[in-house]
């Protein structure tokens, strides 16, 4: 299962759009993606995803451990994230606004810890005080202040880093999330064993 693609307009209002039936025929690249391992690896393993998206948590639940210490801790890979609101895109886009404050080298632990809260974060959504609170906490943990949560999501290069890769994704006809290339080739299922044959294949390639 994957949850179906969105595009946030705003990170404090709840809306999305459809997606434009043209399909871009070459692929551009998306300026700013955060990424772990080598900036320069023959590898790159390129994962679309949104927090609140349960396949997505499913996904990291069972096989980023394994995918990190094998592929992303040895410097055999460069893992980018590319941020796609496909669940609440709101809230996904908010949380991908704080892992963008909180600073490189804490992206991914954001992320780790919006997957942790990913319950408790859906269930404040549908609450009467609504998902804030519960983002702002996300943030606070991060360190970052009430102040800089409420600039931080409001960021009009936050918004425009959707729509990027909203148009990224369209180009390369992906219909939800998670959905994950190894060198621009996507794998079906990706389960650790079949990324591993994928990066092994592309690591001995000429």
């Amino acid at each position: 299962m994957t949850c179906r693609s969105f595009v946030a307009l705003a990170f404090a209002a709840i809306m999305a759009i459809a997606c434009s039936p043209s399909v871009g025929k070459d692929l551009k690249p998306v300026e700013g993606d955060s990424f772990l391992g080598p900036a320069d690896a023959k590898v790159v393993l390129i994962e679309f995803f949104a927090p609140t998206c349960p396949a997505c948590k499913s996904w990291h639940d069972k096989n980023w451990e394994q995918l990190k210490t094998s592929y992303i801790d040895t410097g055999k890979i460069k893992f980018v994230f590319r941020e796609l609101p496909s669940h609440n895109p709101p809230v996904d886009a908010s949380i991908f606004a704080i892992a963008r404050c909180a600073g490189a080298e804490r992206y991914s632990e954001v992320i780790d810890q919006a997957f942790v809260r990913q319950e408790a974060i859906e269930l404040a959504s549908r609450s009467v005080e609504g998902p804030r609170p519960a983002l702002a906490d996300l943030a606070k943990t991060f360190g970052l202040s009430a102040a800089q949560f409420e600039s931080c999501i409001r960021d009009p290069a936050n918004v425009d880093r959707i729509f990027a890769v909203q148009q990224d994704a369209q180009a390369r006809r992906v219909g939800g999330t998670p959905t994950i290339f190894v060198n621009d080739r996507e794998v079906p299922n990706p389960t650790f064993e079949a990324l591993a044959r994928e990066i092994e294949t592309a690591l001995t390639a000429p």
